[in-house]
């Protein structure tokens, strides 16, 4: 199988040396220092962690976009902003940023976060506190391997610029798949402190192993030359082909039309609901995280450092989701050109989509948006292209929906909405009032439990499949 990420020249040693040096460190302790297996686990998890987060920040500069059909660890499905054209650049010694990215570095932070609090939970539990580990000589090791993932990433993912021959998925895929060789090996040392048997041998294997992977993964990605099975899935998945340019008319913008100011507000409303779900999911584990870093450092100032990070968090997904929601609609504009219509991200610069104006059919009104009905604005569903490029694609809101039809020149003939199923409507109501009215009773009597949050979870889900069915059917993709 040949490799996608080096265009030309076979890949050389050389820049495998950092990496093959910073991997003789946890040799040379496992031979020579006699070290126990806590610290080994420890500098490998610890550079996991390093490797993923690395990963995310690479993954924001990946060229090629991400196919529909991703098989491997990681899956990022139907994720928001993948479909997204353009890019930015922040500063002008970086490649561009493309927002198209963004899931993929999220997912690998969320990947992260559920690792590194696994993976501090069974160490704490199954060392026993780490008391025999010369933490000095982790933070060495660490080190080093870090720094020889930053040689390398300037070296080639930058220097070389193979951030332009790969997508964003195989930028995080890679680095999960070798996780999932460590954790294999890292089980054998599990096993064999468990029982006592196989002392630095089985360390020694172990260290192996792993630069075998780090040299497989190297090869499979700096040559032109066929390589094995398992260097090639370690390698991760190749690079993927451009999408097709947007061919636009060359001939200015006969009309102009922009969404709704209000698409602000309801990406703030949105954000916030997102924050909440979110904050009660993270909630658990982000405490799980520091309790589980107080047991690793034995030290209260980690767990205040903790609890100040908190709202930082809070910040941070609100943050996302509506930076999300704007990238998504705010940004846009829609223009007439000639005969067709031109969907232009005024951001990024680059034109999203555009269809003749004639191939526009099956024009609706968006029932189902709340914002609609309370600020008086219209969202359209149109359907474009035939075959397997049909898709059903929203645009707006609008304030003057009357008035963008014959701007735009869209197939519609009324853009009235239809009256929601008032009982349904009231029914979801009061079953929110009620549910949130338990939910405070509940906490005010026994305080935080299982039971009533899966009961309040329950009722409000039941509240919003209630209220999600009153609104009159619609036909819409995004």
């Amino acid at each position: 199988m040949a490799s996608p990420y080096r265009p030309n020249g076979a890949g050389d040693l050389e820049g495998f040396t950092p990496t093959f040096l910073a991997n003789l460190l946890p040799l040379a302790g496992v031979v020579w220092l006699e070290w126990e297996p806590a610290t080994l686990v420890l500098v490998y998890g610890l550079e996991v962690l390093f490797s993923v987060l690395l990963a995310s920040v690479k993954a924001l500069f990946a060229g090629r976009p991400p196919s529909t059909e991703r098989e491997g660890i990681l899956s990022t499905p139907g994720a928001f902003l993948t479909g997204k054209r353009g890019s930015f650049r922040p500063v002008g010694w970086l490649p561009p940023i493309y927002p198209r990215n963004a899931p993929f570095a999220l997912g690998a932070l969320v990947v992260l976060t559920v690792y590194g609090v696994f993976f501090g939970g069974v160490v704490v539990v199954a060392f026993e506190g780490l008391d025999g580990v010369v933490w000095s000589t982790v933070a060495v090791s660490v080190l080093g391997l870090a720094v020889a993932q930053l040689v390398e990433t300037g070296r080639e993912y930058f220097g070389n610029r193979r951030y332009e021959r790969v997508s964003p998925y195989a930028v995080i895929e890679t680095p999960a798949r070798q996780l999932f060789v460590l954790l294999v090996a890292l089980a054998v040392v599990g096993l064999a402190a468990g029982l006592t048997v196989g002392g630095p041998a089985v360390l020694a294997v172990v260290v192996c192993v792993k630069l075998l992977a780090e040299w497989s993964t190297y090869h499979a990605t700096h040559t032109d030359g066929e390589v094995g099975r398992l260097a090639a899935w370690l390698g991760g998945p190749g690079s993927e082909a451009d999408r097709e340019p947007v061919e636009v008319p060359e001939t200015p913008p006969g009309a102009r039309v922009r969404p709704a100011r209000i698409v602000v507000l309801e990406g703030v409303a949105l954000a916030l609901v997102a924050t909440a779900v979110y904050a009660l999911v993270f909630a658990t584990v982000w405490g799980v995280a520091v309790l589980v870093a107080v047991a690793v450092t034995d030290s209260v100032t980690v767990f205040w450092l903790g609890v100040a990070a908190s709202p930082l968090l809070v910040v941070g997904i609100f943050g996302v989701r509506f930076a999300q929601h704007s990238l998504e609609y705010a940004t846009l504009e829609y223009q007439r050109r000639d005969d067709s219509l031109v969907v232009y991200d005024r951001v990024l610069e680059e034109p999203q989509w555009t269809v003749p104006i004639e191939e526009i059919r099956e024009v609706t009104v968006v029932q189902d948006r709340l914002i609609d009905r309370l600020a008086g604005t219209r969202t359209f569903a149109v359907t474009t292209g035939w075959g397997s490029s049909e898709r059903v694609r929203r645009i707006g809101p609008f304030e003057d929906p009357d008035g963008v039809v014959p701007t735009l020149d869209v197939p519609l003939e009324s853009t009235a909405l239809e009256p929601m199923d008032r009982r349904l409507a009231a029914g979801a109501i009061t079953l929110a009032c009620v549910t949130a009215l338990a939910g405070v009773a509940v906490l005010g009597v026994s305080g935080p439990s299982s039971d009533g949050l899966v009961v309040v979870a329950v009722g409000l889900l039941g509240a919003w499949t209630l209220w999600d069915r009153a609104y009159p059917e619609t036909d819409e993709d995004g």
